[in-house]
Order: structure tokens, then sequence, then C-alpha cells
């Protein structure tokens, strides 16, 4: 049985007293760097052509930040299947722009090819998928070392993980050292149609450092239906973080074998009871030939049993009292059985006895389900409905389109390795997923769900040694964010530096929007009725027009920067 997560934000990281953002038309300072070399992309043909593809190669991010290293380097590649780097000098604003790999084997481009990744497990060590279904394993040297950002990057393995036309790209990479051994975790998603649909196949695969060479130790699976709205390993390496709109299980274990969970043998009802606002029925059914003298039945105000020959029916504390002096029963000739019992109270009962029996079964009264349908015909008919009271109704002109619920039911779980199973989940169907941001080098991204109006960061820690929880902690609040964002229908990247001083909403090819909630300005609203003033807190709304360097292709926000990537230009707006 999985643990259910509430995901309660803390009170004190929630601003009530903001009130919105106003337009400013200052024009934010911005930096542009001509690329030597345009990005490389890759576009779906007509095999991919599912939702699952569209949304891995319309929002695959082709601007890579080296977490590991504490100055701005950035890396993309180039059509010419080169990594470059570029580092930005925010002293000077100047770039350097150099390459530093060569991916491997330059591969003709074929139907059901993916963009090329690049993922940095380590402050040593790249992983580079070519999106042909090679995974190369790159010594980088010291990338967080002035020495080592001059090095020309080595390739140390490569493979064909998936085997043989099997294309994927990195989802996430974490290096994990146990017992003076280094382990390469990679997590890769690939797309497989299943009959009607396609399947989102998630592969964990493994590699161990052996005399400096890194050789293939465990390979993982992990398969379900639609998107993955984000996907990560555990810090602990022991299991992983799903979101996603359907339940994903492992079909594939090289080191574990995969035992299917045990189908529990279905319950033996042997009882039923039928209830009104007033009495309950028990209806049991006796052997043939039976004796009425050895039918017990014996009921006081909050227990009864019912028992035939040493078999016994029911047994245990009722739900509620009853008035055991009013209690009838009657045999049948056909051996039915009918106990009548009288509440004590008018009202409907959850269950017959304390904690349930699976012995025994409700049946619904049909009078009772009728009832309870004209009652509630008022939310859910398409005519008006007259209830017995004035319930106070809310008009629909007072909604937007961006308030109404998703339809999807979101689910995040953790799902272990060991145990082949989902031991916590939290729902996100309330929240909507927006987006996911690294805060800290050493730990999963985190997660920006919506909370009202506003989006709350949360940040997934691994699982505490010898308990049951999983940490996952609301590390601080985009005020009305979840509110602006749902307005931008041309939305393509949306994200927000680890410091969350603004969060930006950027479209494919027009506007770029950034809102910063930390304002000097001070702004008043006038009552109408009294002209008395109040002051108000409000945020700042800038628009940065990128029509003008094409399309945008990948974005990063740091505390003091926005990078936005497109065909041909790194650009550097500078948030004051």
């Amino acid at each position: 049985m999985s643990s259910l997560i509430e995901l309660r934000p803390n009170r004190r990281l929630l601003d009530h007293d903001f009130e919105g953002y106003k337009l400013n038309l200052q024009a934010l300072p911005h930096f542009s760097h001509e690329l030597l070399v345009p990005v490389d992309k890759v576009y779906p043909d007509e095999v991919q052509y599912s939702f699952v593809h569209a949304k891995l190669f319309a929002l695959h991010n082709h601007l890579v930040l080296d977490y590991w290293d504490y100055v701005l380097n950035y890396y993309y590649i180039d059509k010419q299947q080169k990594i470059r780097r570029v580092c930005f000098d925010n002293t000077n604003q100047s770039f350097n722009n150099q390459v530093v790999y060569d991916v491997p084997a330059h591969v003709e481009r074929r139907s059901g090819h993916f963009n090329l990744c690049l993922s940095f497990p380590s402050d040593s060590v790249a992983v580079v998928s070519d999106g042909t279904g090679c995974l190369h394993i790159v010594d980088t040297g010291a990338r967080n070392r002035p020495s080592g950002r001059n090095q020309t990057w080595q390739t140390v393995q490569s493979s064909l993980v998936l085997g043989e036309g099997k294309y994927f790209i990195i989802m996430d990479s974490r290096m994990q050292e146990k017992d003076n051994v280094e382990t390469l975790h990679c997590l890769l998603q690939s797309v497989e149609q299943n009959e009607s649909h396609f399947d989102s196949v998630l592969t964990w695969v493994t590699f161990d450092k052996e005399d400096q060479e890194w050789k293939q130790k465990s390979f993982r699976q992990v398969q379900g239906k639609g998107i993955v709205h984000y996907a990560a390993i555990e810090t602990s390496c022991t299991a992983l973080y799903i979101a996603s709109d359907n339940i994903f299980k492992f079909t594939l274990d090289s080191e574990k074998e995969i035992v299917a969970p045990s189908t529990e043998s279905p319950r033996t009802v042997i009882y039923t009871w039928l209830q009104t606002t007033e009495d309950i029925t028990i209806t049991l059914k006796l052997e043939s030939n039976f004796n009425k003298t050895l039918l017990i039945v014996s009921v006081t105000p909050l227990h009864i049993k019912v028992s035939y020959a040493g078999k016994t029916f029911v047994d245990g504390k009722l739900k509620h009292k009853v008035d055991s002096e009013l209690t009838t029963w009657n045999v049948q000739d056909n051996g039915q059985v009918d106990v009548l019992l009288t509440k004590s109270e008018s009202m409907l009962w959850e269950d017959l006895v304390e904690g349930g029996d699976p012995n025994g079964e409700q049946i619904m009264d049909a009078s009772l389900v009728e009832e309870a349908h004209r009652r509630l015909a008022h939310l859910c008919a398409e005519t008006e409905v007259m209830a017995d009271s004035a319930v106070p109704g809310l008009s629909t002109q007072e909604l937007e389109e961006c308030d109404a619920a998703s339809e999807e039911d979101t689910v995040m779980v953790r799902l272990d390795a060991t145990t082949h199973s989902v031991t916590h989940r939290a729902p996100l169907s309330v929240h909507q997923y927006l987006f996911s941001i690294k805060i800290e080098t050493q730990e999963v991204p985190a997660l920006a769900l919506r909370h009202d109006v506003d989006a709350c960061i949360w940040q997934p820690y691994a699982q505490l040694v010898n308990t049951a929880t999983w940490p996952v902690k609301h590390q601080g609040s985009l005020s009305a964010f979840g509110y602006v964002q749902s307005s931008k229908q041309n939305r393509k990247f949306v994200t927000c530096p680890p410091n969350f001083s603004y969060s930006v909403v950027c479209e494919a090819t027009r506007h770029i929007f950034i809102y910063q909630t930390n304002s000097s300005q001070d702004c008043q609203l006038r009552k109408r009725t009294g002209g008395t003033m109040r002051a108000i807190k409000i945020g700042q709304q800038h628009v940065f027009n990128i029509d003008k360097y094409g399309e945008v292709l990948g974005i990063s926000a740091t505390n003091e920067y926005l990078f936005i990537l497109t065909d041909n230009h790194l650009v550097a707006i500078q948030i004051q």
C-alpha cells in the first residue's frame, strides 16, 4: 500500500497581500551573441505523430547550463554535431564560444531519430545521446576549474544501450560513489507504439567504472501510457520519481526478477445487507435440509452475531447503535434468513460493523439511489433543477478559461527499484504541473505546481533512512504566476531562477513575458465609495520581443540574467 503525500504549502512563503503585475514599458538591457554555427534541431517525421512525440520535440531545451561550474558556462550542439561551450562574462557582458567535443560517428538522420542530448552527472563526466540510439560517456576533465575548462573532452565508452533501431533522449543522469566504486546512472526516455496507443518507456541503465573503463551493470525499464511530465533518479539511486497522467510499472530488471503482485482470491460473500434511514435488513442463506433450532441470532445495542451449526455469518461491533429489543428475523422454506435491525437514530451507515466485513456486501436500496440522484441533479443536469433549499451559486461570467479544472489526473509517484512498487504518491491534478527547475546541484529538479493563483516550488528529497517518510518540501512561491501563465496560450517554455525573484513565460517566436514580484514602485488604489487610498503590493511585467532573433530553442534563468537560445543567437537579458 502506497502512502499518500499531501502537498500543503508553507503559508509563510505565500504573499497574500500581492495584488498583481503592472506593465513596465522600460526596456531591459540585453546582450546578444551570434553563434558561429547554427543550433542543430530535429523535427518529428511521419512515424512520430503522437502527442508524446510532439511534446518531446517541441519542448526540447537545446540550452544546457553546467550546474557544476560557478561561472555561466552554457552548452549547445551545432549543426556539425559538435558541442560548443559559450561562456558569458557578466563583468564586461562578453561571450566566448569554443568547441569542446565532436560527437562520434555522425550518423545520417533517419526516420524515428531524436534530438541530440547532453547531461552532466558530475563535474568531470558528461553523457551524450546522438539521437540515433548511441549513448556516449565522456571524460570532460574538471570543468569547475580554470585549467579543466580548456581541455578537450574524450569519449570513454559508447554503446547502443537499447539495441539497434531504438532511439531515446536523456531525462536524467547521476553519479554515485559507493565502496570506492563509481557508478553512473542514466535515465532515458523512448516511445513505443502499442496497438492503438503510444507508450513512454523509461530505461534506467547503470555503468560501473572498473580500471578506468565503464561497464554496464544493470538495466531496468519502466513503461506506461502517455506523457511523462517529470522523471528523475532519486539521490540515493534507489527509486525513480515520475509525474504522469497514467500508471507506470517496472517491466524489466536485469538484477532482480519482477514479481507480479499477488492477486487476492475473490472474497466469498456469505451475507448481504440493505439499509434505509430507519432499519437494516441482513440476508443470508442456510444449507439445504437446515434445522431452525441451530440458528443463533444475538443482537445487543452495539454488537451482532449470527451463526448456524458452528458457522459464523457475521460477528462484530455495530457501526452505530440499534434498538435490540425490536430485532426480528424470519427463516423461509428455501433457507433464506432475513434479520431486521431497527436503528436508534435515523441515518445512513457507512458500514454494518466497524472496520468493514469482507464476508458481507451492501445492497443499495433503489429508492435511496433515486433520492441521492435527485439531490445532486443540480450539479450535473443540463436543465435547471429546483433544489430543496436555496444554494448560493457562482456566476459563470466570473470565471475565465484559465480557471477551468484540468481533465488530467496527474500523480507524482516514488517507484522503488527494490520492490518494483509505488511507495508514495502525490496527487497533482488540482495543482497543475507547470515546469521543473534545478535549484540544488546534488538534488533532483524541483517541481513548480499551481496552487490557486500562485505557483509553489516543491523540492523532493530522498526517502529518509529507516522511515517511510518521503520529504517533499515547499521551497518558494511565484506570486500570481499560476494565473498569469494560464492566460498565455502560445507559451513554449516556462521557468524561473533559483532564488524565485522572477518568472518567465516564453513564446516560440514573438514575446517573452517576465514577471518580477519584488518591486520598489509604490502603488495605491482609491476606494470608489469614500475616496480613501490604500497602498497595495504589485510586481512588474516586462515584455521582450524575441522575433528578430528567430525561433526560441532553449531557455535558462539565473538570478541576474535570462538566457535565450535561438537558431543563430544566444541572448542574455539582464534582470534589474
